[in-house]
């Protein structure tokens, strides 16, 4: 499934699309008869409907609400969303489907209380649907969260796949591009553990430890916490981000207790020494 998200403001010419088609003049709607109309009406919310003595929507009516709805805030001149959703080719979703599709939508993109429509295509190889939503509520807040849309929309695709079990489609690239990223983060965080680890046996102070790091390709910068530069591949990273045992504090209480375990070394072999000159405490 492969979901494609704009912004506009036109409530008329998406609806008159969703229902006929853009090339269908006004003259030819009148004209068409209900089997020769492109799109099925699916899913209404907070709509009201009329039907035409012909059997067709009365589209002007569901339009009129739309833009009166506007009016409550008209700041936000692109009210409307137009989301699609196309599936594999092949797939034949029923109503059921999309109607589960849409209500998760409506939840997770901030559509629950504000006006939708959702029309079906069936006319191509890749069965498709388009939802048409007022990002206004009923008091004139806009309600839906765009930002980042098209990231989230790729999420939201592969999560519905999965709960559905519809045909999986390839991951957005920008998606792809996160999981890269994170891979190159989750590798750069693990190294700079295990060099610290390392490092935190053999040096005894921040001061030493942040020398030993620039020989190994780290820079570290102290503030209120803890930083660390990979010279070599530019990526900083905070210290409480490699976890609770790389914060500041958590460092210098670590570097604390390796010096109170070495001290405890080297007194060791001298109590022995006292104990066997009958001197042991």
């Amino acid at each position: 499934m492969i979901g494609k998200a704009s912004l506009g403001s036109n409530a008329k010419r998406l609806i008159e699309y969703c229902y006929y088609d853009k090339q269908v003049s006004a003259k030819m709607q009148r004209k068409l008869d209900t089997e020769e109309v492109r799109g099925e009406l699916v899913y209404i919310q907070n709509l009201g409907i009329k039907i035409q003595p012909d059997g067709k929507l009365d589209l002007d009516y569901l339009i009129k609400q739309f833009e009166d709805n506007h009016s409550r805030n008209t700041q936000l001149t692109k009210y409307i969303w137009h989301q699609s959703f196309s599936f594999a080719p092949g797939e034949r979703p029923n109503n059921e489907t999309i109607t589960s599709i849409t209500a998760e939508f409506a939840k997770e993109f901030g559509f629950e209380q504000n006006q939708m429509l959702v029309f079906k295509h069936e006319d191509t190889n890749n069965h498709h649907f388009h939802i048409v939503g007022n990002r206004l509520n009923h008091n004139g807040k806009n309600t839906a969260d765009h930002f980042k849309n098209y990231a989230r929309i790729g999420t939201f695709s592969r999560k519905m796949e999965h709960k559905l079990g519809l045909v999986q489609a390839p991951d957005m690239r920008i998606n792809q591009r996160k999981a890269q990223e994170l891979s190159v983060t989750d590798n750069a965080h693990l190294k700079l553990r295990q060099t610290i680890d390392k490092l935190l046996d053999s040096v005894k102070s921040i001061d030493e430890l942040k020398k030993e790091l620039v020989s190994v390709g780290y820079k570290s910068y102290i503030g209120r916490g803890i930083a660390f530069f990979n010279i070599q591949k530019k990526i900083k990273i905070k210290g409480s981000d490699l976890g609770r045992d790389y914060s500041l504090s958590s460092l210098e209480k670590r570097l604390a207790q390796n010096l109170e375990i070495g001290l405890k070394k080297e007194l060791k072999p001298d109590l022995k020494k006292q104990k066997k000159r009958g001197l042991g405490l």
